[in-house]
């Protein structure tokens, strides 16, 4: 009897079409699987980028944000910065005690004819920076510059020394001023001198406007500090009576003439002694 081959011969092609598809298949697999991991690895890295770039927005959002509260509290007390950060508006105050100061350049309206424009400002600006460095030292609140006039005020959260850290600061202004020459003054030029007027009493403050904020306070206190600043002679302090009713110690300041104060008569006016 002869042996067929023909059974065997079909077993084998029947196992090698299955292990050729076997191999298709784990090919077919291994596509898969490669593309599955290079899909995974360009979704991480894609949130990887993602998430860079949410950090840096988020840090440059950040300093933004700190650029904006530097410059809300430079133009207004950090109470009421913050009171504006919490409301998006300000309840006005009432300050039964409150200290205001006004210092002021002699001679400014001439000086300002003869000097250059550029050269005057950088005056101004090296003066009110180093008073802005005394007031902070002092706890004494910067209201605004008019001018030649630099106005603050102290005693808006009750301080029963605020005004004696006023007269401190004036007569840390006087210093500076009297020893300083500013960047640009002509070397031969004379020193600058300023005045300086402080009245004590009630004023309302509040944060006036929408699209630019001011920060202000008012009422006869301002007026009249205002008034005693153009009765004061240069380089000296000129104090009310309801100021020096407020220090502890009175002895180091003398009576040294009264000034008219509109609405409310002749105001007695008081300077170191």
């Amino acid at each position: 009897m002869t042996h067929n081959p023909a059974p065997q011969n079909n077993e084998v092609l029947r196992l090698q079409r299955r292990l050729a598809k076997s191999d298709m298949r784990r090919a077919e697999l291994e596509h898969l699987i490669d593309t599955g991991q290079a899909f995974q690895r360009s979704v991480l890295a894609q949130v990887e980028k993602a998430k860079a770039e949410l950090q840096k927005l988020n840090e440059q959002l950040q300093q933004e944000q700190a650029r904006s509260d530097k410059l809300l509290r430079s133009i207004m007390p950090n109470s009421i910065a913050e009171e504006l950060k919490r409301n998006d508006g300000v309840t006005p105050r009432r300050c039964e005690n409150a200290t205001v100061m006004f210092a002021d350049f002699v001679g400014f309206t001439a000086k300002s004819e003869t000097l250059d424009p550029l050269v005057l400002l950088q005056v101004l600006d090296y003066y009110y920076s180093e008073f802005d460095r005394i007031t902070a030292r002092h706890s004494i609140e910067k209201v605004k510059t008019i001018g030649d006039a630099y106005m603050c005020v102290a005693g808006l959260n009750d301080d029963p020394a605020s005004t004696a850290h006023v007269i401190a600061a004036a007569q840390e202004f006087l210093s500076f001023v009297a020893q300083a020459r500013p960047p640009g003054l002509d070397a031969q030029a004379p020193l600058w001198q300023i005045r300086i007027g402080i009245n004590s009493g009630p004023v309302s403050t509040g944060v006036i406007g929408q699209e630019r904020l001011s920060f202000d306070v008012w009422g006869d206190t301002v007026n009249i500090a205002s008034r005693i600043v153009n009765a004061s002679t240069p380089n000296e302090i000129r104090l009310s009576s309801s100021s020096i009713d407020l220090l502890t110690d009175k002895s180091s300041f003398a009576y040294c003439g009264q000034v008219n104060a509109k609405g409310r008569g002749m105001i007695d006016l008081f300077c170191p002694a």
